[in-house]
């Protein structure tokens, strides 16, 4: 399974501290075809927003896992932004496609 990164402290939003929730709404922007502006849920970890996410899609036959960090943190969706492709054939993603 893919590392993971620090998790961020949690976060208030409209004045309630997100851990009463176990998902959060995420958006993804970046390479395409996995992150064209592509909402997901994602979970909480250890009560905050996941640094990193890792996705994973078929390609030309080919499996490509591409990884996205937290971006600036508002108000759902969270943004993540496109970092880099991950070449390691035996990783796998954090978030199934």
């Amino acid at each position: 399974m893919a590392e993971r990164s620090d998790r961020h402290d949690p976060t208030e939003t409209d004045g309630e501290i997100m851990n009463e929730k176990t998902t959060y709404r995420a958006i993804f922007y970046g390479a395409n075809p996995i992150a064209a502006g592509t909402e997901r849920d994602l979970a909480f970890v250890d009560g905050g927003y996941q640094q990193t996410v890792t996705l994973q899609v078929e390609e030309d036959g080919a499996t490509v896992r591409r990884v996205f960090q937290l971006g600036h943190v508002t108000e759902e969706p969270i943004a993540y932004q496109f970092v880099e492709d991950v070449q390691d054939p035996a990783a796998e993603p954090d978030v199934p496609n």
